[in-house]
């Protein structure tokens, strides 16, 4: 078909660049316009047509595209031949306007397409969003003169509010029916417009035709372009946006800008992306104010030419460089239900704490699983904002500057991580927020918000947050209820080191930590080549208990000392350099035979309890908490196993510990000579009254085991009930026959926390008085007789008796009663009837003897004396 190019419509396209009309008259597609793609696969056939040529190959695609940029107010037009019958697999689409050059791929934009089953096709408008495409007008079937030909001109419009009309004239003329309408502004924009082949059956490689593309304005632009907005974009550069594409040689014309305030004209204009939007620099910087800029001449690309004495104004703010911690989150209204005033919708707060205008545009507000991105703003110095839902803007902007969100990250009652960033991702705050903050059973069920105490507290967490204190439930658009500064001048100490494993310190501190230090590894060091440690833990909520974990174990049996140094509080006072090390020691394993058994009290009194006595029998100091008390099972195994201490408790050479239920029970009922050496714990093993088994174990291993039975106790005792039994040598075996005894009655018929009562001394016996003489006058001197005695054996009974120098009895001191091995027993001066004796020379009678017969003699005088009146 012969064509021709009408001169005013080549005039129009050379004057108005962007619309396109395109005969193929020049016998080419090479230019006005210029079509790119498969360039091999198309050629201008006799007609002056545009025809595919592509491969003769089943499943082949081939297009081509050209530039444009009318997305609305649009009119297309074009004829289109199919010299076959299409189909799903061999049809044919249109791309009224694509975001993309290539029309293969995926893509933003419309298409016109013919290809269906049957031969009454229809002519069909279609979105694309990125490969995806549905269909927004459907065209009705069409009954075709011949079934294998499809030849029909198709008009499309669209107006300037989005309103597509599809026409077509199947006869290939201008007398169009409307196939349908609709409104779809999903894509507005457009950069290329196209034809787009598709075939499966080879031999329809060259039987697309098309001819009298014609891509205009709708309606014909006569209005001028106008300044819609500015924005600054450095300090130096402005961004201009008008309301339309401009002609590029007026946009870029230095000249047609005039900034007020001495800027004068600028420097540079560069156009960006966007067709209407040019950036302006000028030499100088900005500086904070407000500014007018003049434009003049630039024109459209109709040439229409914007009017005279344009400008617009703008503000200008010095950019300032947010920190973190610059703006914080400052409020929490998870739980709106039940809010005493406030609107029952959720908030959070954010507060500028600095004195600077900052800027948030591309800042991103976001919790676990949504992300806000802000759009222009500014916040004013120590503004507070309020963030809600797009939806509740309204009920909060009464309190104050309010952001509608949408999306809005959702917050949760129970524990959310909320974070602000700025428009590069750097955090300028963080809040993982849990209910347990509140520190209120009764607000954390709702109605209250969380407050921040101190943005300017080191601390975090739980340690700078609490439920509002306001009346209303909440303090959104002001100071928190809450806040006051958590500045303090008490310097922290280091209180405790405690030694957990042969790896592994854990400290204590006088006051909160500031994490960040606590946890830093250089900030603690152990002497003896142990170094830092290579990890530190601090235990939340309170921060002030921190774990140490070392790669080498402490040395045992040396005293190693702990030093903290860097470590700091929430208000930046470093610990304590007079109270910031202690002393660790590891005591030497416990072997067998180390820590012996001592004394047992079994057969406690009515209203006491049972215990049992240890003896650290080596030179030096052993550790508590490696021993385990025990008793045995059927099968002679441990059963019933306790620890004594889940610390370090130290025991010295020598010393005689107590373990016990009821420490203070023990003390009440026994001279307790080391009233400290106790160890008190929740239960002891079974030990019943007849007989049984104590079994101590050092790390489950036993180390001294005595087999006891009532049996044990002396004879001559008539009621065993509180009498404890004690360990004679600790040089012989715990089990050895008679090395447990019944303590002696003279020191209260038990021991504990001290030698034993029956203890062998192994030297010579003797009875001395401490002073010859005494005067019971109750002036504090000499005022008893004591008698100091020592019995190389044990299981003594004991008779003392003083007499007159006439040889009468006048005192039984002591009758047939059991005593330890030494000891002091003391004589008041008074006679069996309770008065005193009188002044004289006085004989004292001591006399031992064992169930075995053994008898021994000792006697001493003594002198009572008195005033003489």
């Amino acid at each position: 078909m012969k064509k021709i190019l009408l001169i005013s419509l080549l005039l129009f396209s050379k004057i108005a660049f962007s619309q396109i009309s395109d005969s193929f008259s020049e016998g080419d597609f090479s230019q006005n316009p210029l079509w790119n793609g498969d360039v091999n696969y198309f050629q201008i056939n006799t007609l002056k047509q545009l025809q595919s040529k592509g491969q003769q190959l089943a499943n082949q695609t081939i297009s081509l595209s050209t530039g444009n940029q009318l997305g609305l107010n649009a009119r297309w037009q074009f004829l289109v031949q199919l010299n076959f019958d299409p189909t799903t697999t061999n049809f044919i689409r249109i791309y009224l306007t694509s975001d993309k050059e290539e029309l293969k791929g995926s893509l933003n934009g419309y298409f016109v397409q013919i290809g269906e089953t049957g031969a009454t096709d229809g002519f069909h408008l279609y979105k694309q969003s990125g490969t995806s495409t549905s269909k927004i007008i459907t065209g009705q079937p069409k009954v075709r003169a011949s079934a294998n030909i499809v030849f029909a001109k198709i008009k499309v419009t669209r107006d300037a509010l989005g309103k597509w009309d599809l026409y077509t004239d199947v006869l290939g003329g201008n007398n169009f029916n409307l196939e349908g309408s609709t409104v779809d502004n999903t894509f507005t924009a457009s950069n290329y417009a196209g034809v787009f082949c598709k075939y499966a059956t080879a031999s329809r490689y060259n039987q697309y035709l098309f001819d009298d593309f014609v891509i205009d304005e709708l309606v014909p632009d006569v209005i001028p372009p106008t300044l819609k907005s500015i924005s600054t974009i450095d300090a130096n550069t402005l961004e201009i946006t008008f309301s339309e594409a401009l002609n590029t040689n007026s946009a870029l014309a230095l000249n047609n800008y005039f900034l007020e305030n001495g800027y004068g004209e600028p420097v540079n204009a560069s156009s960006t992306a966007l067709l209407n939007v040019y950036r302006l620099t000028f030499s100088k910087d900005f500086i904070s104010g407000d500014y007018v800029l003049n434009i003049s001449n630039v024109m459209d690309k109709k040439g229409n030419v914007i009017a005279s004495k344009s400008n617009l104004g703008f503000t200008y703010i010095k950019p300032y460089l947010a920190k973190y911690g610059d703006v914080v989150i400052n409020e929490i209204f998870a739980n709106s239900r039940g809010s005493p005033a406030l609107p029952s919708k959720e908030f959070v707060e954010i507060w500028n704490t600095t004195n600077e205008y900052i800027l948030t545009q591309g800042w991103k507000y976001a919790d676990q699983t949504s992300i806000y991105t802000f759009l222009i703003d500014t916040i004013k110095p120590n503004q507070h904002v309020i963030l809600a839902t797009k939806a509740d803007e309204p009920l909060f902007k009464t309190y104050g500057k309010t952001i509608g969100l949408s999306p809005w990250p959702s917050l949760n009652n129970d524990k959310d991580i909320l974070s602000l960033s700025d428009n590069t991702g750097k955090v300028i705050d963080k809040v993982t927020y849990s209910d347990n903050w509140y520190k209120d059973d009764l607000k954390r069920k709702g109605g209250f918000s969380l407050e921040l105490i101190d943005p300017k507290n080191a601390c975090g967490g739980i340690q700078n947050w609490s439920a509002s204190n306001d009346i209303s439930g909440g303090t959104p658009g002001k100071q928190n209820s809450i806040y006051r500064s958590q500045i303090s001048s008490e310097i922290p100490k280091l209180l405790t080191a405690s030694i957990i494993d042969s790896v592994t310190v854990q400290v204590e501190f006088s006051k909160s930590l500031d994490s960040l230090t606590a946890v830093q590894i250089s900030n603690y060091l152990i002497n003896n080549s142990i170094g830092n440690p290579k990890t530190v833990v601090i235990q939340s909520p309170n921060f002030n208990v921190a774990t140490l974990q070392f790669s080498t174990e402490l040395p045992r049996g040396i005293e190693s000392l702990l030093t903290i140094t860097n470590v700091a509080d929430c208000a930046g006072n470093v610990v304590s350099p007079r109270a910031n090390s202690a002393k660790l020691f590891v005591a030497k394993k416990i072997n067998k035979g180390d820590i012996l058994i001592s004394e047992v009290l079994f057969n406690p009194k009515v209203g006491s309890v049972d215990f049992v006595e240890i003896y650290n029998n080596t030179d030096h100091v052993l550790d508590a908490k490696d021993l385990q008390l025990a008793d045995i099972d059927a099968n002679g195994n441990a059963a019933s196993i306790k620890n004594l201490s889940a610390k370090n408790l130290l025991i010295l050479p020598k010393a005689y510990w107590v373990i016990t239920t009821n420490s203070a029970n023990v003390k009440n009922n026994y001279f307790c000579e080391n009233s400290d050496n106790f160890i008190e714990i929740s239960s002891l093993p079974a030990y019943n009254n007849d007989k049984g088994t104590t079994l101590l174990l050092s790390n489950k291993i036993p180390i001294d085991r005595l087999d006891y039975s009532e049996k044990m106790y002396d004879p001559l005792l008539q009621n065993t009930d509180g009498i404890s039994l004690e360990r004679i040598s600790f040089s012989k075996s715990t089990n050895a026959a008679g090395n447990f005894k019944s303590a002696a009655a003279t020191v209260g018929f038990a021991t504990p926390t001290y030698k034993n009562s029956v203890e062998s001394s192994g030297e010579e016996n003797f009875v001395h008085l401490k002073t010859k003489t005494f005067s019971p006058d109750g002036d504090g001197f000499d005022d008893v007789l004591t008698l100091d005695y020592q019995l190389g054996e044990n299981s003594n009974l004991a008779t003392i008796n003083i007499y007159s120098d006439k040889g009468i009895l006048v005192k039984k001191l002591l009758k047939n009663q059991t005593i330890g091995t030494s000891g002091m027993i003391s004589w008041d001066g008074l006679d069996d009837n309770g008065r005193l004796a009188k002044m004289g020379i006085y004989i004292v009678l001591f006399d031992v003897f064992n169930l075995n017969g053994n008898i021994k003699h000792f006697k001493n005088t003594c002198v009572l004396a008195g005033k003489l009146n």
